[in-house]
């Protein structure tokens, strides 16, 4: 689970996700990656029966298999629900701050007159 987990095959899968079939070298653009690295990532999801390779001709074509497309669509919804949990608490964050700004503004500033009454006592 904890590979699974992890920024790069996670969005390699989700990239994948995107087209029917795509390169290596077009994943490890999309995502800012050495194409070394991607491969390496690819060979992995392939161990696992995510991922599936096709030569047609010279090139080597990479797509999800059924099961990796499964995979693909939890990820997705789990971002999904990620997103909405970071906007929530930023709007959380945004409130309270909006609160702290309206009560300091309402409440008396310290110094005013009853500081001046004391000093002239």
């Amino acid at each position: 689970m904890g590979f699974f987990l992890q920024d790069k095959p996670a969005r390699v899968l989700l990239e994948m996700a995107k087209a029917e079939k795509t390169y290596p070298a077009d994943i490890s653009k999309a995502l800012a990656a050495t194409y070394s690295h991607i491969v390496r990532v690819i060979q992995k999801l392939e161990g696992y029966g995510l991922v599936e390779s096709e030569r047609e001709g010279r090139t080597k074509y990479i797509r999800l298999t059924e099961l990796g497309q499964q995979v693909a669509h939890h990820l997705e919804g789990l971002e999904m629900t990620l997103k909405n949990v970071h906007e929530s608490l930023e709007n959380r964050n945004r409130r309270a701050e909006r609160l702290k700004t309206e009560e300091s503004a309402e409440s008396p500033e310290e110094g005013g007159v009853d500081e001046e009454n004391k000093a002239e006592k």
